[in-house]
């Protein structure tokens, strides 16, 4: 099992991966989808991929989960593959992000890769099937939607609310995405009465954790400000945490829109100052999922010591490969026997050398 597990990374480095790429990004990343549906080779496989130990149990919003490290909404949009990616030992995976009706997204081209800075661009939008078929496949994995969290968004209350209505009992977390970058109408929700009266009107007859996905801001003290009101407006209302954060918004030539977000290693390093900015304004309310540039053991153990529950990625799995679930739980597992720390909640500082 060791060596198989050690040697997915170099095939996937030296032979699948130089492969996708020689393909146009959407064009890869399909021929990837089309190969994590295949769910008996990843559930065959999952003894040596996962890497799960009793010391990654993760606890946060009520739930647990067997490692702190997830698959973000963006990967699986239309919820065809959640199974296989817990499979190759996420503990949780994300599915979406899920809208009211069908959406075929933004115009290509739409997606990029900055490969020397391990980064995506994507100005994608929300295409998918929408609610009716998110809401069937969904159905289909009762057995396992207690590991399975939905992103849901629309650029109205009501079709937020719908989704939130019919995709909860299906899941065990919803994720409201009001942040994405490539997407017209979600900008309205970043101000706070907006965002507080929906939090409510979601969160008052709530059964599953609610989380509220966050725009990424800066150093600068005006738009922490405004980053972290969104957060406390988030919390107070009633969600039960927050996703520190989406993707940063860039120009970029090479999308059809001119514009996209970036997401992948070049955001770790914000990712961390929002986590541990956010944590100080929270205090004690709220878990905290990161979200953004993590590659590696080392960088997952940094985001919970300043103050995350559990940290999702998407990039990082397009650059090092269906590995890398696993090796970040055997990389933490082994940070955590040299700090001779039990479990997650005992981390704090920074990683062991």
């Amino acid at each position: 099992m060791d060596v198989l597990s050690g040697g997915i990374p170099i095939v996937y480095r030296t032979v699948i991966r130089p492969a996708l790429f020689r393909l146009p990004p959407e064009n890869a990343q399909r021929l990837a989808e089309s190969a994590l549906r295949i769910g008996p080779l990843w559930r065959l496989a999952r003894p040596a991929l996962a890497g799960f130990n009793a010391r990654l149990r993760t606890e946060f919003a009520g739930l647990v989960v067997p490692s702190p490290i997830g698959a973000a909404a963006g990967l699986d949009k239309d919820c065809k593959f959640l199974g296989s990616l817990l499979d190759l030992g996420f503990g949780f995976a994300t599915g979406g992000t899920v809208t009211l009706g069908p959406r075929p997204g933004n115009p290509r081209p739409r997606l990029a890769r900055q490969t020397r800075s391990e980064a995506l661009v994507n100005a994608m939008g929300f295409p998918g099937a929408g609610l009716e078929s998110a809401s069937e496949r969904l159905s289909k994995l009762t057995r396992r939607a207690g590991r399975l969290f939905v992103s849901i968004s629309g650029t109205i209350e009501d079709e937020i609310i719908q989704c939130h209505r019919r995709l909860e009992p299906l899941c065990s977390l919803v994720e409201i995405n009001i942040s994405s970058p490539n997407t017209g109408g979600l900008r309205a929700f970043h101000e706070p009465g907006r965002l507080r009266a929906l939090t409510q009107s979601l969160a008052s007859g709530k059964r599953r954790p609610l989380f509220v996905k966050l725009p990424p801001w800066e150093r600068g003290r005006e738009s922490r400000a405004i980053g972290l009101s969104l957060a406390e407006t988030a919390v107070d209302a009633g969600a039960d945490g927050v996703i520190v954060a989406n993707t940063r918004p860039v120009e970029y030539v090479g999308m059809a829109l001119g514009r996209g977000g970036m997401s992948g290693l070049p955001l770790y390093d914000d990712t961390l100052r929002m986590v541990a900015e956010t944590r100080a304004a929270l205090g004690k309310r709220g878990a905290i999922v990161a979200c953004g540039g993590v590659f590696t053991a080392s960088q997952l153990w940094r985001l919970l010591a300043v103050g995350a529950s559990a940290a999702q990625l998407y990039t990082a799995l397009v650059y090092r490969g269906p590995g890398l679930p696993g090796s970040i739980n055997r990389g933490l597992v082994r940070l955590m026997e040299k700090a001779d720390c039990k479990s997650i909640v005992d981390i704090e500082g920074a990683p062991p050398s």
